[in-house]
């Protein structure tokens, strides 16, 4: 094939689902791979800290299967203000920025009466009595608020403008010495909770936001918006009979034991948090605008925050696998958007080269610079947070790919160390004449060999099963095997997936596609092929309670395979 480049979903051409390859591992920190790439990471960072003698960081990684961090991280620089903490560690508070969006998303979905496309103003009819700054009311001009929804506004999709507090007329200079026109005092918000101005308050939002343009129509382009998390919490005032801090404070900081996360105001204790020299947002309002980006948290209460994401302790299981989904595209094929999830996209992190999505959301507030981000496939949660004058957007991205990179390899190699010998080697039943081998390698999955069903070698014949399929008959094929989340006391079900050619094959239908990963089209190829209402792609395993497996049961060929005694 020359030099055709092998490009495809994964390593050789497989395509396996979105999501785990293999149920993640739940003692990472034993592992041996793991302690090396955490003492590397941990070198890299302390190079890079050694640089920041005005900005300080806090960093933690966290299996949600563990009680302690498998990394953590912090730097106290040497230029300090002596307002705040001498010490850097997991209880020292940083502002949190645009982190605080996500309280008021999952608010929301704690509530079972709201739906996902109700109109904002179902709960928030004031925003149909908004007047704009001139008497001209257009699609230019007025947002369409009958069309805005609950789920527009957590997504970034309402196309309304991106913030009000943020103004530059209400900063006290000569803006004309920069092509400005002069403006009266009822074009100026005239409050901001920042440089000497009042914080904005419920009364002025609604006496001005009406004056901003919307951007797009609604569900048109996403678009950054911090009023729309303002807007939310008004809804979810109305919705509760609640104030926005109370329920907050009771639905998710109490279960979740954040006891020292606040909202309109900082810390009791000023010494808490780490407080940049010449800082001046530490401790103050923004007003209505802190539900969109002013809480005040630490490493450990953003830790215990997404790991009671992932493990389900403030929402269902069902309601956040729907909520850990893209609600947008956007103009970078590495970024897409939920609600209000930056979902960050890379095929170059794991051996087997497949797609893996990183669930964050960054925080940006004045010179505090952070990142939460959640990695639903290993089970991982990352906290990266940081402030002071080196502190910024690239900084954070720096400290993020230092610790995907360095920690996601061996995290894998942990999980694959872990699930081998739970399910893999060699499974039979002689009575039948069937037998099946699983085996591990730097391919996603199980990879799945020696598959015979009454002396009949399923692989070989795949073919002959596939009678209904316009494909080709006769192409190699390659079987893995993939974790779903579907369980029953000591069973567990798992589903083969077909890779239909060769590697080589795979590449020319990459290089004659204008679409990348053409070739990879394994969510409409499962369960594709069944006999007696069963696919011929289900498995399921019997475990001895939570430990190894005994057998697997081939659904579709109703066979049961004891395993080898040899692979416990």
């Amino acid at each position: 094939m020359g030099n055709l480049k092998l490009a495809s979903a994964a390593l050789h051409g497989h395509c396996p689902p979105l999501g785990p390859v293999l149920p993640p591992p739940t003692n990472p920190t034993v592992h041996e791979t793991v302690h090396l790439a955490v003492g590397n990471v941990t070198a890299a960072l302390r190079n890079l800290t050694a640089k920041l003698d005005a900005t300080g960081l806090s960093v933690a990684v966290k299996s949600i299967h563990e009680a302690s961090p498998l990394l953590e991280l912090h730097h106290t620089p040497a230029q300090l203000n002596a307002s705040g903490t001498t010490i850097i560690g997991s209880e020292t508070i940083y502002r949190l920025g645009s982190i605080s969006k996500i309280f008021a998303v999952l608010s929301l979905l704690q509530q079972k009466q709201v739906k996902w496309d109700d109109p904002i103003t179902d709960y928030v009819p004031e925003l149909l009595q908004l007047e704009g700054e001139t008497g001209e009311i257009s699609d230019i001009t007025t947002v369409r608020w009958s069309d805005v929804t609950l789920g527009s506004l957590a997504s970034h999709m309402s196309g309304i403008g991106a913030d009000l507090v943020n103004d530059l007329a209400s900063i006290p200079i000569d803006w004309s010495q920069v092509g400005f026109p002069k403006l009266d005092e009822t074009s100026k918000p005239g409050c901001a909770g920042v440089l000497g101005l009042p914080p904005c308050d419920r009364t002025e939002f609604f006496r001005d936001f009406g004056k901003r343009h919307p951007v797009y129509a609604p569900f048109t382009n996403p678009v950054y918006s911090n009023v729309a998390s303002t807007i939310l919490g008004f809804a979810l005032e109305a919705i509760t009979n609640m104030t926005y801090d109370s329920y907050v404070k009771q639905s998710i900081f109490a279960p979740l034991n954040m006891t020292n996360t606040t909202i309109f105001n900082g810390p009791d204790n000023v010494s808490w948090g780490f407080i940049p020299v010449n800082e001046t947002w530490f401790g103050s309002t923004l007003g209505y605008e802190d539900i969109a980006g002013g809480f005040y948290s630490n490493t450990a209460d953003l830790l215990s925050f997404g790991t009671g994401i992932l493990k389900h302790v403030v929402l269902e299981a069902a309601k956040t696998r729907k909520w850990m989904k893209p609600a947008s595209s956007t103009s970078s094929s590495g970024l897409l958007i939920g609600g209000p999830w930056e979902i960050l996209r890379s095929s170059v992190v794991t051996k087997d080269a497949r797609l893996v999505e990183f669930y964050c959301k960054a925080g940006n507030l004045n010179t505090y610079n952070n990142m939460l981000c959640l990695i639903p496939d290993y089970d991982i949660v990352i906290t990266i947070l940081s402030g002071g004058p080196q502190s910024n957007a690239d900084l954070v991205d720096l400290v993020l790919t230092e610790l995907v990179q360095g920690l996601l390899p061996a995290i894998e190699d942990a999980g694959k160390n872990e699930v081998k010998p739970k399910f893999g080697g060699s499974y039979a039943d002689a009575t039948s004449n069937s037998t099946i081998t699983l085996s591990l390698d730097d391919g996603p999955g199980f990879a799945v060999s020696d598959w015979i069903v009454r002396g009949v070698d399923v692989i070989k014949n795949y073919g002959s099963f596939a009678a209904l399929s316009s494909s080709p008959k006769y192409r190699a094929v390659s079987v893995r095997l993939y974790p779903t989340n579907l369980g029953s006391d000591c069973h567990t079900a798992w589903r083969a997936v077909f890779d239909i050619g060769s590697p080589e094959e795979i590449a020319i239908k990459e290089s004659n596609s204008f679409w990348p990963d053409a070739s990879c089209h394994t969510w409409g190829s499962m369960d594709r092929l069944t006999y007696g209402f069963r696919s011929m792609d289900e498995f399921v395993f019997s475990l001895v309670e939570d430990g190894p497996a005994q057998s697997v049961s081939l659904r579709t060929f109703q066979v049961d395979l004891k395993r080898a005694a040899e692979t416990f």
